[in-house]
């Protein structure tokens, strides 16, 4: 997968990612559960996430910075960016398969 196609796929599925997120907050919150919403994927104070991260801030997929602070939508997209290709192609199949995408 070239490196154009693999930014586009992700930002077909960022969106989606965090619309499936919000739904789960949603359902938590409607039933009072007790166990927190896994919002990202990633811990973000882990050292080695945190300069990959401090570096897609800097630099974001048109080269340009980020606005601070980024917006969840960009931390969906800087996690969706360090996923193997063939799992971005395997989360778009998931989501065609259910209409999504």
């Amino acid at each position: 997968m070239s490196l154009q196609a693999q930014r586009k796929l992700i930002e077909q599925l960022a969106p989606l990612v965090w619309q499936e997120r919000q739904e789960e907050a949603a359902r938590a919150a409607a039933t009072h559960s007790r166990e927190p919403t896994p919002w990202y994927f990633l811990n973000i104070n882990h050292p080695v996430i945190k300069r990959l991260y401090l570096r897609f801030i800097r630099r974001s997929f048109n080269g340009a910075p980020l606005v601070a602070p980024p917006g969840d939508l960009d931390r969906v997209r800087f996690e969706l960016s360090l996923l193997h290709p063939a799992v971005l192609r395997q989360l778009a199949q998931e989501y065609r398969a259910a209409g999504k995408l």
